[in-house]
């Protein structure tokens, strides 16, 4: 049989067929592309507030090409060689640097005297070879935190303008305990049941310090009233303990100020009632609704106390007036913190091997002296549906109230007009939540 003669291309007909073209490869490209693009639009828009002085610097265009040309390197170099990549950012970094001119008063001007924009046109070429290797997701990311430094050179420039030494200094030994220290210590179990856990104990320290610096700088900036608020929302979120402690040392710094630093108090245990109810709700829906009374009234008289504080220290005029703080970090509170926390995770790993199950109301007590999220999490995950919810309600109530007098006894070793205002509405919020235990107890039971 003879073949079919299959018919040949038409005369000017059009080549339809893109099975050669590698789509992925055009896309990398046109991300490289936008990368540059997005760059250079903030560059381009800085230019306009320059007075003459930036009319020779690069803009969107250049900045695009940049971008593009980071990416085509990096397509290329599979065919070319590893050498191309490096050489082309080699050729574009001396191009930049020898872009030089004169201004009108013999002065060296251009990119030399910008080294911003110098550093950010390599780092666009470097972000256009990320994106051609197929990293699209992270250079794009990256892109925008490039945008976002060099958009906010006003501000970051007037933050810094403001540093004091002290918070300089602060702000370094932070950053050594944090990332420094932290990261070197051994991650498992020592000594007797294996309670200390060295990187765990550091955490803590480098939380407490950290509050320590939300607190100062939210005061410093937002003023006594609104930075006490703000710190106790965040602060109580994170430990509501460890942000009692950096109150209670504020308190001692500045007396005057009691009143208001008492409602950063007051709005992080109100916090603590409400992160119970979550986390109860998430894990144990049936015990997050025999809590939903005691923890509710919690909640709502700290809430209403916070208004009593808020209006009486207006009306004294306390939330005008500047703390005065003078160091945000304090190291040696924290890491006191940190060892007692030690001593009590000791004492209730001690506890349950001696008295096992029988003994969660007295590890509720004891777990409740540094924090109540331990017991909390414990308790819900062993509730199971049509089980008598009196002990583990009594063991999630015992563990507040045993938090809720350790922050008493901080409070009032503070003193002053703090510890009377902070004191005060501790016991009425617990007064609260005794009756709304007592009430639902009473409801259950009939």
């Amino acid at each position: 049989m003879d073949e079919i003669e299959q018919p040949g291309p038409v005369a000017g007909a059009v080549d339809l067929d893109f099975s050669h073209f590698d789509l992925g490869i055009a896309i990398n490209l046109l991300v490289a592309l936008a990368i540059g693009l997005l760059i250079g639009l903030e560059r381009e828009w800085r230019k306009r507030g320059d007075t003459g002085e930036g009319e020779g610097r690069i803009g969107i265009r250049t900045f695009g090409f940049i971008g593009l040309f980071g990416g085509l390197a990096s397509t290329l170099q599979e065919q070319l060689g590893p050498w191309l990549a490096p050489a082309a950012l080699l050729a574009l970094a001396v191009l930049l640097v020898a872009d030089r001119r004169t201004d009108a008063k013999g002065r060296l001007a251009g990119l030399t005297e910008d080294m911003t924009t110098l550093v950010a046109a390599l780092a666009t070429a470097l972000l256009g070879m990320l994106a051609a290797l197929g990293a699209i997701e992270l250079a794009v990311a990256a892109a925008v935190v490039v945008v976002t430094l060099l958009y906010l050179k006003p501000t970051l420039h007037g933050l810094v303008s403001k540093l004091t030494e002290a918070e300089l200094k602060a702000s370094v030994r932070f950053l050594v305990i944090s990332l420094v220290v932290l990261p070197v210590l051994p991650n498992q179990q020592y000594g007797p049941y294996g309670a200390f856990n060295p990187r765990e104990t550091w955490l803590l320290v480098v939380m407490i310090s950290a509050l320590s610096f939300i607190g100062y700088f939210a005061i410093r900036y937002l003023g006594a009233a609104l930075g006490c608020i703000a710190t106790g929302l965040f602060g109580g979120l994170v430990s509501s303990t460890a942000t009692t402690i950096t109150f209670a040392k504020l308190a001692g710094d500045q007396p005057r100020q009691g009143q208001m630093l008492a409602t950063g108090v007051v709005i992080a245990n109100a916090v603590m009632a409400a992160r119970i109810l979550v986390v109860t709700a998430v894990l144990a829906p049936s015990l997050a609704i025999s809590l939903a009374l005691p923890m509710g009234l919690f909640v709502t008289t700290a809430l209403v106390m916070v208004v009593v504080m808020w209006h009486t220290g207006q009306n004294s005029k306390l939330g005008g007036e500047a703390l005065g703080i003078d160091n945000p970090f304090e190291l040696r509170q924290a890491i006191k913190f940190a060892v007692l926390l030690s001593i009590i995770q000791l004492a209730e790993k001690f506890l349950s091997d001696q008295f096992g199950t029988s003994g969660l109301l007295v590890l509720a007590g004891i777990a409740g002296l540094a924090d109540v999220d331990a017991i909390t999490i414990s308790v819900s995950r062993d509730a199971v549906v049509g089980q008598s919810m009196g002990p583990l309600i009594a063991a999630i109530l015992i563990a507040a109230a045993s938090n809720t007098l350790v922050k008493g006894v901080i409070v009032l070793r503070a003193g002053g007009v703090f510890a009377r205002w902070a004191l005060g509405a501790l016991v009425v919020m617990t007064l609260a939540a005794a009756i709304g235990a007592t009430v639902q107890e009473l409801y259950f039971a009939s």
